[in-house]
């Protein structure tokens, strides 16, 4: 757990739990002020869809905040962890301890908020294993009257899918269970204790959550409680559309079966049928038999529009405005601070760019070389090219041409014969290693820079910017074009005059911008 929270997502992900602080109030203070604004000029239906697109945005947020931070710098992947041989060659990067609290403080946010969703999701699997089960168990044989009933309600309700209805004691209210091959629990109370016109109102309504796909919407809406847990207003926001459903499905029923009172009495019934305990727990619920009654006796004063919507919504901007520039201040300050004598920056410049290839060898004679080149890189070497060979531990250098190139490939290189134009400098030992450099080409009037140490072709990568002043430097994303030894192409994200850091920063991969002193 431990290696898996120090991670570079790992603070991506933190700063996104966070962000969501101040998102979500946003998205619950839009859906209450438009609530509160449309009154009862909405149908249920209407209130319905705002609810469920709140809960939506409140599931967009963190997804495109969390790509926002990386697509800005934050937790991008910028080098190669492989690639240690490249690496090995660039100089050293002081190694600075995290002491910022904030950025101290990511692991354990993160680490709370799995255990969170973690309990919030096996508390969702255990209820559908729990109404699975309940699906399974024994059921008392239901009349086919009743059957009857339910399918005539089927075809003029237009259910797409057949519903078979179970009699059971382990129900308090007729349910849906299922999406694919839904069936609905009814208690044998009900059956048997009302009149038979409120049963077939109790059945539209669930045939209505059918329909309209409610037992999925609501698998949906667990997921989100799940990994949203920790924000109340995914709650509120949830419980409203839990509240607008049924009264989507009351509206359902009394349009199918005709008769507003029946199915108000029924509800009523259906209430006093209930056992004390169950309407206790039911009563917090703003979906509760109660309400749902009173607003099918008074709809407009059910849904009258009030004052506090209005500035409660004023409250939560305000909030808003607090809780995003105390996270984004924050944010901000989780910026580490780099010893600029320790990294290695370049300036962006305009002009023609040589390709060269780099190889090592040894020395066969006092005028020929072999050189090992990568096999990737050997598409652009011919015979007749330009090298140029230098010594370790030397300045001198001496410039040669490409004599043969021997087709056998041995460990992912090619050898390459290079012979001198010039003799060797005096001092030079037959047998010691040399390096090489054979020039294949070049770019005219191209954007360069000098190569950084995870520097490939063609790339994507992110560079630290120096700011105005050098006191600072910003991660941007930089597209590569071709690459020689030292420079490579810059096909877009930098300009000429810009100074970037090319040495190895794959230790700030969870920062936007650094500090530079």
């Amino acid at each position: 757990m431990i290696a898996l929270l120090n991670q570079p997502w790992t603070e991506r992900l933190g700063w996104t739990l966070l962000h969501f602080l101040w998102q979500g109030i946003l998205v619950a203070a839009l859906y209450a002020l438009a609530r509160a604004l449309a009154g009862h000029r909405i149908s249920a239906r209407g209130r319905y869809a705002i609810a469920c697109a709140s809960l939506l945005a409140m599931i967009v947020a963190p997804a495109l905040t969390y790509w926002w931070l990386g697509n800005s710098g934050q937790a991008t992947r910028i080098g190669d962890p492989t690639d240690w041989g490249t690496r090995q060659l660039a100089p050293g990067v002081a190694y600075s301890p995290i002491t910022d609290p904030w950025q101290q403080a990511m692991p354990g946010i993160v680490m709370v908020w799995f255990a969170g969703a973690a309990a919030c999701s096996l508390r969702l699997l255990m209820g559908f294993i729990s109404a699975a089960a309940l699906r399974r168990s024994r059921h008392a044989p239901v009349l086919a009257e009743w059957q009857q009933t339910l399918d005539r309600l089927i075809e003029r309700m237009h259910v797409s899918r057949s519903v078979r209805l179970l009699a059971t004691d382990r129900v308090d209210s007729p349910s849906v269970i299922g999406w694919l091959r839904p069936v609905i629990l009814a208690p044998v109370g009900v059956l048997c204790g009302l009149a038979p016109e409120q049963v077939e109102a109790l059945l539209a309504h669930e045939l209505a959550h059918v329909r309209r796909h409610d037992y999925l919407v609501n698998v949906l809406q667990g997921i989100a409680e799940s990994l949203l847990f920790y924000h109340p207003a995914v709650w509120w926001i949830s419980n409203q559309i839990r509240a607008e459903r049924e009264h989507c499905c009351d509206d359902l029923a009394i349009a199918a079966t005709g008769d507003v009172l029946v199915y108000a009495r029924a509800l009523a019934e259906l209430e006093s049928m209930r056992p004390a305990h169950f309407k206790a727990a039911l009563s917090a619920n703003d979906g509760s038999l109660l309400r749902r009654i009173q607003r099918l006796a008074d709809p407009v004063a059910a849904h009258r529009p009030a004052g506090w919507g209005v500035a409660w919504s004023l409250g939560a901007l305000l909030l808003l405005g607090i809780a995003g520039v105390a996270v984004t201040g924050a944010q901000g300050q989780s910026q580490p601070v780099v010893n600029l004598d320790t990294v290695w920056a370049d300036t962006v410049k305009q002009g023609d760019m040589k390709l060269e290839v780099r190889a090592l060898g040894r020395l066969t004679s006092g005028h020929t070389a072999a050189l090992k080149v990568a096999e990737t890189q050997m598409q652009d070497v011919r015979q007749g090219e330009p090298a140029m060979i230098g010594f370790r531990n030397r300045k001198e250098t001496v410039g040669g041409k490409v004599a043969v190139v021997h087709p056998e490939v041995a460990n992912g290189t090619m050898t390459v014969d290079v012979v001198m134009d010039d003799a060797l400098p005096p001092g030079i030992n037959l047998q010691e290693p040399v390096d090489g450099t054979i020039t294949v080409g070049g770019l005219t009037n191209v954007v360069y820079v000098g190569r950084p140490v995870f520097g490939r072709s063609n790339s994507r990568v992110m560079l630290f910017k120096l700011e105005p002043g050098g006191h600072s430097a910003k991660k941007l994303p930089v597209q590569f074009g071709a690459t020689s030894v030292n420079l490579i192409e810059i096909k877009s994200g930098l300009r000429p005059g810009d100074k970037v850091i090319i040495s190895d920063m794959s230790q700030y991969d969870g920062v936007a911008a650094i500090v530079l002193r």
